[in-house]
């Protein structure tokens, strides 16, 4: 018998089974830094604008109010704070930065449970004002680092008492 059949016949029997093998997710870390976030409320000091505080505190507010959790989970509280703010200079459009801390704390004893700070810009050639836009990706990166979105399936209950 040859190498070549030889070879293709243990590539064919092991073949279907390196497929099928696959490696768990580590959704059982991340399982352990979920939270019940039950508000938010975001700061920042007084050379950041105020178009920028309050439209990333109602963003983030709103997905806090569309989440809906399937189990108990630690409730929670998140402390927001816009570090720095800055635009950038640049030839075309404009662009802002901004460095955001995101604490949260335990309703049930007031102590910080998870803490962490992160780095976002936006540029853009439109005149909308970028501040809108900032906050839009501050809130979209909140909302996906504590999973605030709406979890199970949708029923006549939740589309008929959710807030629009």
């Amino acid at each position: 018998m040859s190498v070549r059949p030889l070879a293709l016949c243990i590539l064919l029997v092991t073949l279907p089974l390196l497929m099928s093998f696959r490696l768990q997710p580590a959704a059982a870390e991340r399982e352990a830094l979920l939270y019940d976030v039950r508000a938010a409320f975001v700061t920042a000091r007084e050379d950041v604008p105020a178009l920028l505080v309050t439209e990333t505190d109602r963003l983030v507010n709103d997905a806090i109010l569309t989440t809906m959790r399937g189990r108990v989970l630690p409730r929670a509280i998140l402390a927001i704070r816009v570090e720095h703010h800055k635009a950038v200079p640049a030839l075309l459009g404009g662009k802002r930065e901004a460095t955001v801390t995101v604490e949260a704390v335990a309703v049930a004893n007031g102590e910080t449970i998870a803490e962490g700070t992160f780095t976002t810009s936006v540029f853009s050639l439109r005149r909308e004002p970028l501040e809108l836009l900032l906050a839009e990706k501050i809130a979209a990166r909140i909302a996906s680092e504590f999973r605030l979105t709406r979890e199970g399936p949708v029923t006549l209950a939740t589309a008929l008492f959710a807030a629009p």
